[in-house]
């Protein structure tokens, strides 16, 4: 990465974080921005939150009594999305960062994004994640496992181990000059999930370019039951269909495998080949999971790894089956901002 410190810290950054009922995490991420070596004089954060019903409110209401530049904004949608929009129309600085409510951010976190950006780098810029369990539970612990491990989601962003940057189809959350907006557009609220892999979509197809970083690290908090895994997975594997509709692209074996995984399963009582390919999977799982029991020292993890990968690829291809059924053969319209209310 280029040192271009007093050349970067010239321009100024508007951060938006849409939250809702966050009061875990909120004050982690707050707290983790207002210790990033930006100067504060050329820095907004805007928070949308989405009426919250526990202390997020109250938590930002303190940050923002005490550090000028953050701001809690209403946002009566409680809607992702539209967060992101409001935020994008509201912002006051030149280049626009997009954050989690659920992560905690490096302190070169700001800089070095900005200095890709303003560098010619590329049009977006994002990280890798290092994904930590949600709760102190067993099985908090094992989804956090589970969503970095390529057996569960593949080589991603999630992968912490990768060592030079590399332009990708998406990254996590994104650093973007805000002229950007003025000729993609802002994000389609037809996409209450998978908003920002629309939005990187078009960027791709207007000649624009997205890199992944490894320099900075976002600490991230993942779900910490498997009915809220359940329910993100099957989301994600709904809206990849209404993705691939509107931009006439075909899957590739990452989205295609788990609703084949659920397609095939009957079959396996009767169809002998098929059900070796069910066995191996299940191996696979419990490899894995004995590892990582003898690496942690935990017994249950020989049962708990194979049983979330099992949640998370069922639930995404049943999302994704479900998705085939709406968009591609009623030919469904997305409805916008009443689609699945609270995504969290």
């Amino acid at each position: 990465m280029e040192n271009s410190k007093g050349k970067e810290s010239s321009h100024s950054v508007s951060i938006i974080i849409p939250c809702y009922n966050e009061e875990k995490y909120i004050g982690k991420c707050l707290q983790s921005l207002v210790e990033n070596d930006y100067p504060k004089d050329k820095l907004e954060i805007l928070v949308y939150d989405g009426n919250s019903i526990d202390n997020t409110r109250e938590i930002i209401r303190e940050y923002e009594k005490t550090y000028p530049y953050i701001r809690l904004i209403n946002n009566p949608f409680k809607i992702q999305v539209k967060a992101l929009n409001m935020g994008i129309s509201q912002a006051q600085g030149d280049i626009i960062i997009r954050c989690d409510a659920h992560a905690e951010y490096p302190a070169a976190y700001i800089r070095v994004l900005v200095d890709y950006l303003i560098n010619n780098k590329a049009d977006n810029v994002g990280c890798l994640l290092d994904t930590q369990p949600g709760g102190n539970s067993n099985i908090a612990k094992v989804i956090s496992i589970c969503l970095k491990h390529p057996f569960g989601v593949g080589v991603s962003c999630r992968m912490p181990h990768q060592n030079r940057p590399r332009y990708v189809e998406t990254v996590p959350f994104g650093a973007w000059k805000k002229e950007i907006f003025k000729e993609i557009g802002g994000f389609d609220e037809d996409f209450m999930r998978g908003q920002d892999m629309e939005f990187n979509m078009r960027m791709r197809k207007a000649g624009k370019r997205i890199l992944l970083i490894p320099d900075v690290k976002v600490r991230y908090y993942a779900r910490k039951t498997w009915s809220k895994l359940s329910k993100m997975a099957y989301q994600y594997g709904y809206v990849k269909v209404l993705l691939l509709r509107k931009h006439k692209l075909l899957p590739n074996y990452r989205h295609i495998l788990p609703p084949l995984f659920v397609i095939f399963m009957p079959l396996a009582a009767f169809i002998k080949p098929i059900l070796w390919i069910y066995a191996l999977y299940f191996l696979i799982s419990f490899i894995i999971g004995f590892q990582k029991s003898i690496l942690m020292k935990n017994p249950l993890l020989v049962f708990l790894v194979p049983t979330t990968f099992f949640i998370m690829h069922i639930s995404y291809g049943v999302g994704y089956i479900k998705g085939m059924f709406d968009w591609l053969i009623l030919r469904k319209k997305a409805p916008g901002k009443n689609w699945w209310g609270n995504t969290r």
